[in-house]
């Protein structure tokens, strides 16, 4: 593990509250194992051996079905996956992949069930941690549910948009067809949504993204689509 990896930890949900002591006797159960992309550190079905965190890179989780692969989320540094399964023992009920080279924290699932039970403030971090996974879930079934798929790719686009900024560019976590998944598009889909937003000053391709203006993103009545 290196220096530069534990502000990163600190600032995760599941570790932020607690004692430098308490902390440190976690990290003793753990190890870091740098990942090429396209490895697959855990998938459907499997049970759990470990609580992965994303020091470095960018996961997605994928639902499989018989037929194809869907994502479902994107993982960042700091996010920690996939926890219910970790803390209920359970079969994975989505299968994780690096979308790019990266470095993941690796905390044996038994050891971390153990801890889970004696430590209030890890628990507390958890119920954090399951909480924000849960408001992600709503959201997302409320977008499918309510919004066009031009109104779904506007507030994806926003929430990667520094907040009050002026003329920015974004970077998408993954490649268009895995945004297209995430928002329960198809590519054809995504592509004319961003079409349809370029009267507001959306451009770009591949995965930088040019935004003019978020608020008029924001603020605008949009297309539907």
């Amino acid at each position: 593990m290196r220096p530069t990896d534990l502000p990163l930890i600190r600032r995760s949900r599941l570790f932020a509250q607690l004692s430098e002591a308490d902390l440190a006797a976690v990290l003793a159960d753990c190890f870091v194992q740098s990942l090429p992309r396209g490895a697959i550190p855990c998938r459907q079905g499997e049970r759990p051996d470990f609580l992965h965190v994303v020091l470095s890179g960018a996961v997605g989780l994928f639902a499989e079905g018989a037929r194809e692969e869907v994502l479902v989320e994107f993982f960042g540094p700091g996010d920690g996956f996939i926890l219910p399964a970790v803390a209920l023992d359970a079969p994975y009920l989505m299968s994780a992949k690096l979308l790019e080279e990266g470095r993941l924290l690796m905390w044996p699932a038994a050891a971390f069930r153990a801890r889970l039970k004696t430590n209030g403030d890890l628990a507390y971090g958890s119920s954090l941690l399951l909480s924000s996974y849960w408001r992600t879930l709503i959201g997302q079934i409320r977008d499918l549910k309510l919004l066009s798929a031009v109104e779904r790719l506007s507030a994806f686009l926003l929430a990667l948009c520094p907040r009050d900024s002026g003329p920015v560019t974004v970077t998408l976590p993954g490649g268009r067809r895995l945004i297209a998944g995430r928002l329960g598009v198809t590519p054809q889909s995504l592509s004319r949504a961003f079409a349809m937003l370029r009267p507001l000053g959306v451009t770009g391709s591949g995965r930088q993204v040019a935004i003019a203006d978020p608020a008029r993103l924001r603020g605008d009545r949009l297309p539907s689509g």
